[in-house]
């Protein structure tokens, strides 16, 4: 693992590329510019490495997910506006329409509405358990949250 000084104070900020600042700015753009037609192409086709839509690459987002990828000795990380969008992408990203997922009673209540309101629409059923109750044990595979 890198120095921990290192990773907060350094990683991931090319300072020359930020006008030399102490602190990397704070990019709040939503679209980035592009000399030409050709350009813009092939930063379409590398979209996962260049900044075109905030939403999807940003250069603060990036140096964040740097250093936790880095804190957390990781090859990568993401960062998301709220702990719901996490939630949201982690469950979605594991499940497929007709999956059944096992989740604990008494979750985050947000959770509990992705999980009986919009997930049933896409074929996705959920069975809650109370994960105190030790003959549910043999669940606790399958439990998201």
């Amino acid at each position: 693992m890198k120095d921990i000084s290192y990773i907060i104070n350094h990683l991931g900020e090319d300072r020359e590329h930020y006008f030399n600042a102490i602190t990397p700015p704070i990019f709040q753009t939503s679209n980035f510019a592009f000399r030409n037609v050709s350009e813009l192409k092939d930063a379409i086709a590398d979209e996962k490495n260049r900044h075109i839509y905030s939403r999807g690459n940003n250069p603060t987002t990036d140096i964040l997910c740097r250093k936790v990828a880095a804190l957390e000795e990781t090859d990568e990380a993401l960062a998301f506006g709220s702990g719901m969008a996490a939630i949201s992408s982690a469950i979605i990203s594991c499940v497929n329409s007709g999956d059944h997922i096992v989740c604990v009673r008494n979750n985050y209540s947000w959770t509990n509405i992705l999980l009986t309101r919009f997930l049933p629409r896409f074929g996705i059923e959920t069975t809650f358990v109370d994960g105190r109750q030790t003959e549910n044990n043999h669940l606790q595979h399958w439990v998201l949250t």
